[in-house]
């Protein structure tokens, strides 16, 4: 593969395919034997959330047991490693306040997890106490950090829970309320001074948290979304913030990629911009198919997992998770860290969000990213 100092040169046409069964249990298996669900002075874990750590890797062993029940990995069901992992969690505290209460947030993402996990409702409730603390009148709107990643915890806790008015009434309260506390910042949204775009800081994410939060948001949300189609590049690539600087990066977190993965979702939302999202959505995967195959490690935040899904092709699909098969990473070197940083293993970092790639590609689910738009 040539390469430029930021993607592969991908080929014209689909070619690779891998065996994405078994590729699905060579990543768990790294994941187990680099950083096993224990927790020594020699392989510390750090604790962000669903985007990396214990509790994300939980989050992925949760979710894969929703869509393999019978699947016994060494030994044990996905839902027993499941709760192994979100054990280390256990004594694990951290502040909650309107800077720091998206989807990184320890405290926020353990009682998001551990209420559909035990069927405890009283969890489920207790995230939605902070709703207050979150929607002062300061703090963020983004996902990664802010009051969206919120919205998705939130949806989250309220998937285990199908009809308990113990949890569906208070959740669709804090979400009521979190919906119309972004709605009412000043535009445009901003992160650290900033006018980011993409996924992870920017206005396609939240918009995208708010209108599967809150579908009747889509009305007031219509012309910011109407705004930000306006600004694709002519690759179809969209900028990470604005004003608009080089059109460069091509990733999930500032990018097309996400771009797409949030349209995809909000689409039904919108009739009367249903035309110009399928022409952008159309635009940014052929840009994706051209740039994306990323020299970065291939995760979903910045590498080829979480370009791969926004791919509607699936031979496109399978010839980008391709890239990311165990030769592949033991050929290009990406393996070389493993067992010393916990990030290698994480879900938007490493080895857990290939590990979810995998089984989209393996049961043919709906391409959609784990912790941002699959609840």
């Amino acid at each position: 593969m040539s390469t430029s100092s930021r993607s592969f040169k991908n080929e014209s046409n689909p070619l690779e395919r891998a065996n994405s069964h078994e590729e699905l249990i060579a990543s768990l298996t790294r994941i187990n034997t680099f950083n096993p669900p224990i927790q020594t002075c020699s392989t510390g874990w750090t604790f962000h959330g669903l985007y990396y750590g214990p509790t994300s890797i939980a989050y992925l062993f949760l979710r894969l047991s929703q869509h393999y029940p019978d699947l016994m990995f060494k030994g044990q069901s996905l839902r027993d490693w499941a709760e192994a992992y979100l054990d280390l969690s256990h004594g694990q505290r951290e502040s909650v306040d309107s800077n720091h209460c998206g989807i990184a947030n320890e405290m926020l993402a353990q009682l998001a997890v551990r209420a559909v996990m035990a069927e405890d409702p009283s969890l489920a409730q207790k995230l939605c106490s902070y709703e207050a603390v979150i929607n002062d009148a300061s703090g963020s709107d983004e996902w990664l950090y802010g009051r969206s990643g919120y919205l998705y915890l939130l949806r989250l806790a309220r998937s285990g829970f199908e009809d308990d008015s113990k949890v569906t009434i208070p959740v669709d309260k804090a979400i009521h309320t979190t919906v119309r506390r972004i709605l009412s910042t000043k535009q445009p949204w901003t992160w650290h001074g900033k006018y980011y775009l993409g996924a992870a800081h920017g206005s396609f994410g939240i918009l995208c948290q708010l209108v599967l939060s809150s579908p009747s948001s889509a009305e007031s949300v219509q012309p910011i979304l109407s705004q930000i189609l306006d600004t694709q590049f002519p690759t179809g690539n969209f900028p990470s913030s604005l004003p608009p600087g080089s059109d460069r990066l091509v990733q999930f977190c500032h990018g097309g990629p996400g771009a797409v993965l949030a349209l995809r979702s909000v689409r039904p939302y919108f009739p009367d911009l249903r035309d110009r999202i399928d022409c952008a959505i159309a635009a940014a995967q052929r840009d994706v198919w051209k740039r994306g195959v990323l020299t970065k490690q291939p995760c979903l935040c910045h590498g080829i997992a979480g370009n791969a899904l926004a791919l509607d092709d699936d031979a496109e699909f399978q010839h980008f998770v391709a890239y990311m098969a165990s030769a592949v990473l033991e050929n290009q070197g990406w393996l070389d860290e493993a067992g010393r940083d916990d990030q290698l293993v994480g879900l938007y970092t490493g080895e857990a969000g290939r590990a979810w790639v995998w089984a989209v590609a393996d049961k043919n689910l709906q391409k959609t990213c784990i912790g941002f738009n699959d609840v």
